[in-house]
């Protein structure tokens, strides 16, 4: 299991002492413990007024200039031998052709790994080049972002472009929760239908994909502005591979600890998980927390803290079924 990073702006504010990206960025490298990070400055954000200030500034600045990218990713060798540069192209941001090329002379020197990430809309644009340039040691990623993991009349088009393509791994990335769920629209306790997770059992013999990628039980951050309370909570069944919905009654914090938590706990899906035979939730620090919270060793007023704990149980799980071979 190895995470990808989005750097989305220069500055980190947790580490205000460090005063240059080169320091904050590998800096938060050390800390990641998998053997290789993937390591993206995301090509696809789309800018708008309501983004954050400090994002569509990084985005204008340096993500569209794609020899300043460059330079900012090369600024990160230091941890060349556990970062893969995530490369995109230009072709649909800029109109600039044959970047990808462009990218891998300027990074190949200084790592030995690049992954090639196209979303779902350019792909057969940018795949003649990608297998140009592609080698033994890269990756390529595509981006389904939240369209559909069945086989269709249209994704059989990037199925058969790449089907027979062995040069280098073959990964598909798709947010399992589609940008129109949200917490008030939760059903309380019951499985979040707007929710598919069914990437984990198409990615193989439906795409010919060697590994999958998502957002780790969280939903994609469009990077937007502001956003008000609103407890809720998404909860992954790794027996049924479905998220279980979890909303407060009232749009106030506390209802973290006094519904939400209790509600989790004594859900059937955490009995299911509970009862699989496969340790879901031994040594789970997600599930430790929540536990954590309902015996009021911890606060749980915060929605921030939420996402974690969904994130943290959804990797154990995740993890998990790969260490009982359900991927084999």
């Amino acid at each position: 299991m190895f995470p990808m990073m989005e750097i989305v702006k220069e500055y980190d504010r947790k580490r205000k002492d460090q005063s240059t990206f080169h320091d904050i960025y590998n800096g938060i490298i050390d800390e990641i413990t998998a053997s290789k990070v993937f390591v993206d400055m995301p090509l696809y954000l789309k800018e708008r007024a309501s983004m954050k200030d400090e994002t569509l500034l990084f985005s204008r600045a340096v993500i569209s200039n794609r020899e300043r990218r460059t330079e900012y990713m090369n600024s990160l060798a230091p941890q060349s031998a556990r970062v893969i540069p995530v490369i995109s192209s230009y072709l649909h941001r800029t109109g600039e052709a044959n970047s990808l090329g462009l990218q891998v002379n300027d990074l190949r020197p200084n790592f030995d790994s690049i992954a090639f990430r196209s979303l779902y809309s350019h792909f057969l644009d940018d795949w003649n080049e990608i297998q140009q340039i592609a080698t033994a040691n890269d990756f390529v990623i595509l981006d389904l972002d939240t369209i559909t993991p069945y086989p269709t009349a249209s994704n059989k088009r990037f199925i058969n472009a790449w089907r027979d393509f062995d040069t280098c791994p073959k990964i598909l990335l798709r947010s399992a929760i589609d940008g129109d769920v949200t917490n008030v629209g939760l059903d309380h306790g019951n499985i979040a239908y707007d929710i598919d997770n069914s990437l984990l059992e198409t990615y193989k013999n439906s795409f010919r994909a060697d590994a999958f990628g998502d957002y780790t039980g969280i939903k994609k951050d469009d990077l937007t502005s502001g956003g008000r309370i609103s407890p809720g909570f998404i909860f992954y069944d790794a027996v049924s591979n479905q998220y279980i919905g979890f909303k407060g009654d009232v749009k106030r914090l506390e209802e973290f600890e006094t519904t939400i938590v209790p509600d989790v706990i004594n859900s059937e899906a955490a009995n299911a998980m509970l009862q699989s035979g496969l340790p879901y939730l031994e040594n789970n620090p997600g599930w430790e927390t929540l536990n954590r919270i309902a015996n009021g060793e911890e606060s749980g007023k915060s929605q921030a803290k939420f996402k974690k704990i969904a994130m943290e149980h959804y990797l154990h799980c995740i993890k998990t079924i790969i260490d009982a071979g359900e991927f084999n």
